[in-house]
């Protein structure tokens, strides 16, 4: 691990982060957070402790995230801030990024790509930890075997941080589990040290498995959680997605992961074996379980974090078309990392331009109605961005005492009120009006990803004709 920076790493790591953070701060106070922020902000705001723990396991992740917030809530932290919390891990991952030995123009353009200073730095939710982990686990990787200890605590920062780390996390165990075997096969007459290095790290090795299998037993989902998994769309497309940008055909991406792949394997030709071990069980999770276009984060760290682990050490003896090979990939993912960067900056753009979410504009149209004592009912999951502007349940139809949504089959969400609620808050146009009682106001939002910005999570409001 190295601790100590050139002056020429010292100097621009100070104008990296002056330049982060004046965009990171100018887009995040244009940020308005929607409704999976709202929800875990809701679930850290309402629970102890112990009531995060019970309440994250119908959403399908870990509760680490939901900590973190608790904390900076208890010290007064104001919801329309919250994007100070990523943006704080977000730069403890840049000045690990500098510790690391990765190229510098890889130090000065990294900070600066869509996932880091866009998706990790303004959107409340527990991506931006997956940044920062991988990071470490960069530091400590290639003295896993002298120093168990600061790897292995590494590896379980990464699981920690989400569902997807834990697949992350596992593969790297998989592969040190695999080397054990091979060891046992092949084993060789070693010298004491070596046996007493080999004992500490088998001995890190299970107790970081043990606390992986206590962390998955505790993160199973409950029976009676209606929380669905998928997909999504092809993968072809998430794929192109993570290190490009979105493309409209099949071609184009096929054409593009093809490339990719090309220049994975001439990049990786030495541990094509071991990235793949490494890479490979997050891939099928996300290609077979479950994945959504913000969750693409992890798969782009994972792919920098093993560029960084096996970067390829130049050879000055090589010479003609074996020098033109090696860089060849270098010179690609650098073209791709250049527009990543074009896509950070342009996303910000696109945030300070349009409404990720309506739910402000929402809160700011039914406050005076909630104040002045109109019941209001919400219909399925996303008017839940509102509640964070309210001190409590804002809507008569929850069937709990808590404002944010709980996955449970018996909670449908889908019921409303009766007597008729005043307001009903629903996702776009979903609500039937048959005998035209109410007046409908629409509320448009955007979600934001790299180029381009497309509608979605839009709200409509229903106001009974006589609240007018």
């Amino acid at each position: 691990m190295r601790l100590k920076l050139s002056k020429k790493e010292r100097v621009a790591l100070v104008l990296v982060l002056a330049v982060y953070l004046c965009v990171a701060i100018f887009t995040g106070l244009h940020h308005e957070p929607w409704a999976d922020e709202a929800q875990s902000w809701l679930i850290s705001r309402d629970n102890n402790i112990f009531g995060i723990m019970q309440a994250v396991r119908y959403e399908g992740t870990l509760p680490f995230w939901y900590f973190i917030l608790k904390f900076f809530q208890m010290f007064g932290l104001p919801y329309d801030y919250a994007f100070v919390v990523p943006m704080i891990f977000t730069t403890l991952g840049i000045i690990l990024l500098f510790m690391t030995d990765a190229p510098f123009m890889c130090k000065i353009l990294l900070p600066f790509s869509f996932y880091v200073m866009y998706q990790e730095s303004v959107i409340a939710r527990q991506y931006c930890l997956v940044f920062p982990a991988l990071m470490l686990l960069v530091l400590t990787y290639r003295e896993r075997h002298s120093k168990p200890v600061r790897f292995f605590l590494s590896v379980f920062a990464v699981s920690i941080s989400s569902s997807y780390g834990f697949m992350i996390a596992c593969s790297f165990m998989l592969w040190e589990f695999i080397c054990f075997i091979r060891e046992h096969l092949g084993r060789a007459k070693t010298s004491e040290d070596n046996d007493q290095s080999h004992s500490r790290f088998r001995i890190s090795f299970w107790i970081t498995a043990a606390l992986l299998l206590i962390t998955l037993i505790m993160s199973i989902p409950p029976d009676d959680c209606s929380f669905g998994v998928g997909a999504g769309k092809g993968f072809i497309f998430s794929f192109t997605e993570t290190f490009l940008f979105r493309v409209d055909s099949t071609l184009k991406a096929v054409i593009f992961i093809i490339t990719f792949l090309t220049a994975t394997v001439l990049y990786f030709r030495k541990n094509i074996l071991q990235v793949l071990v490494y890479a490979g069980p997050l891939v099928l999770y996300m290609a077979l379980f479950y994945s959504r276009i913000w969750h693409l984060a992890y798969l782009f760290f994972l792919f920098v974090a093993l560029m960084l682990i096996f970067k390829a050490e130049p050879a000055p003896d090589a010479k003609g078309s074996k020098k033109l090979l090696r860089a060849v990939p270098g010179i690609y993912f650098l073209i791709l990392l250049i527009i990543q960067c074009a896509a950070g900056f342009y996303a910000s753009y696109l945030e300070y331009q349009k409404p990720y979410s309506p739910s402000k504009a929402v809160t700011e149209f039914v406050r005076p109605y909630i104040e002045s004592g109109a019941k209001a009912d919400s219909l399925s999951y996303h008017p839940v961005s509102v509640q964070p502007y309210f001190d409590g349940n804002i809507f008569s139809n929850n069937p709990t005492e808590k404002s944010y949504y709980i996955w449970k089959e018996e909670y449908t969400y889908s019921e409303l009120s009766s007597p008729e609620a005043d307001i009903i808050i629903t996702p776009y146009d979903e609500f039937a009006d048959p005998d035209d009682r109410y007046d409908m106001y629409g509320f448009h939002s955007f979600i934001v990803y790299k180029f381009c910005a497309f509608e979605d999570n839009c709200l409509s409001v229903y106001v009974k004709k006589d609240q007018n």
